[in-house]
């Protein structure tokens, strides 16, 4: 039987081994960042990006030097963001269930 895992690639751009995976096909733990740390990045920067759209808010209210523009772009983008890790969120108890549903 044959690797499959280590047949997938990165299809956007080929030749690129998935991060993550060595040339084995197996973990590589210090190629790169853990999902734990890519996860807490995204969260951090949700947060962040929030924080910016509240204190943009706050400065437009306040008739600081802020167009409405920039007060939507700061909006918009920590809605996406939160949009985004949602998703995630769901993506992630899916697979969680599916995980659970299998039989050993």
């Amino acid at each position: 039987m044959t690797n499959s895992i280590g047949n997938i690639g990165n299809t956007f751009v080929p030749g690129i081994p998935p991060v993550g995976i060595n040339e084995a096909g197996t973990a590589n733990p210090s190629g790169g960042p853990s999902f734990k740390e890519l996860m807490l990045d995204s969260l951090n920067n949700a947060n962040q990006l929030q924080l910016d759209s509240q204190q943009a808010v706050e400065k437009g209210l306040l008739g600081e030097d802020i167009t409405q523009a920039e007060v939507f772009t700061s909006v918009k983008k920590a809605d996406l963001a939160l949009r985004m890790m949602v998703q995630m969120r769901n993506k992630l108890l899916e697979a969680y269930n599916e995980v659970q549903k299998m039989q050993l």
